[in-house]
C-alpha cells in the first residue's frame, strides 16, 4: 500500500515559501561560502530544504541560477548621469571603483560571471554604460570607446582575479623579490637591481587599493591623449 502521505502533492516545509529571490540569495550564499564548484541544483535544494525539482518550476537549471547571481551582484551598479558638472575621467574613475567593488564583495563567483556567457545577463552588460557615457563624453570615436571600454574592462577584471587570489590586503612581495634580485649575477639586469635596491622592502610593499588607483590613474591618461573624433 502506497503512503498516501509520502506523495500526497503537499509541498515539503520550505517549498511554500520558496521563490525565485529566496533560491538566489540561498545560491549566493553557498557560493560566497564554498565557491562555485559546490554550487548543484541538489545542494542548492538541500540548503533550502525542498525537493531538488521544486527548483526548476523557478529557474530552469544551473545557468538560470547563474545568471541570476550575476543580476543580485550586478543590480545595483547602473550609474544616473551626473552630466557635465563632474570630469569624465572622474566618472569613469567611479564606474570603475563601482565595478571592482560589486566583484569583490563576491569573488567566487567573479571568475563565472568573468569566463561564462551564460552567467553575463543583460544586468551585466549594461553596467558597463558608465564607461562608454565618459568616454563619449571625453571626445572619442565609437572604435576609440568600444576599445578604450574592453581595455578598462580587462584591467578590472584581471586585477580583480588577481586579488582575490591573494585574499589579503597587501602582497608581501619585497622579501622574495629582493632576495632574487640580490642573488642575480653581477651586471644582470642592472636597472631592476638598481631600482629595487632604491626601493627597498617598504618601497616594494605593494597595497592593492593603491595599485588599483595607480592603474586607473594609468589608463585614464592614456584615454586623454587619444586623439579626438571630429567635432
Amino acid at each position: 500500500m502506497v503512503n498516501a502521505g509520502k506523495r500526497s502533492g503537499r509541498p515539503r516545509a520550505g517549498e511554500e515559501r520558496l521563490s525565485r529571490e529566496a533560491i538566489l540569495a540561498a545560491a549566493l550564499r553557498l557560493v560566497d561560502d564554498e565557491g562555485i564548484e559546490a554550487l548543484t541544483m541538489r545542494r542548492l535544494a538541500a540548503t533550502l530544504g525542498v525537493n531538488p525539482m521544486s527548483l526548476y518550476h523557478h529557474l530552469p537549471n544551473k545557468a538560470a541560477v547563474l545568471a541570476g547571481l550575476a543580476e543580485l551582484v550586478f543590480a545595483d551598479l547602473e550609474q544616473p548621469d551626473p552630466g557635465d558638472a563632474v570630469p569624465w575621467q572622474d566618472q569613469l574613475k567611479d564606474a570603475a571603483r563601482t565595478y571592482r567593488s560589486a566583484l569583490q564583495a563576491h569573488p567566487n563567483l567573479a571568475l563565472q560571471v568573468l569566463s561564462d556567457p551564460a552567467a553575463v545577463s543583460d544586468v551585466v552588460v549594461v553596467t558597463v554604460e558608465p564607461f562608454y557615457r565618459a568616454l563619449d563624453r571625453a571626445g572619442l570615436s565609437p572604435r576609440q570607446i568600444f576599445e578604450s571600454v574592453n581595455t578598462l574592462v580587462d584591467f578590472i577584471h584581471g586585477f580583480t582575479l588577481g586579488e582575490a587570489a591573494v585574499r589579503a590586503e597587501t602582497f608581501e612581495l619585497a622579501p622574495d623579490l629582493l632576495t632574487r634580485v640580490r642573488s642575480l649575477p653581477a651586471g644582470k639586469a642592472p636597472t631592476l637591481a638598481r631600482i629595487v635596491g632604491e626601493l627597498g622592502p617598504e618601497g616594494l610593499a605593494y597595497d592593492f587599493d593603491s595599485g588599483f588607483e595607480s592603474g586607473l590613474t594609468v589608463l585614464t591618461t592614456g584615454f586623454a591623449a587619444v586623439p579626438r573624433r571630429a567635432r
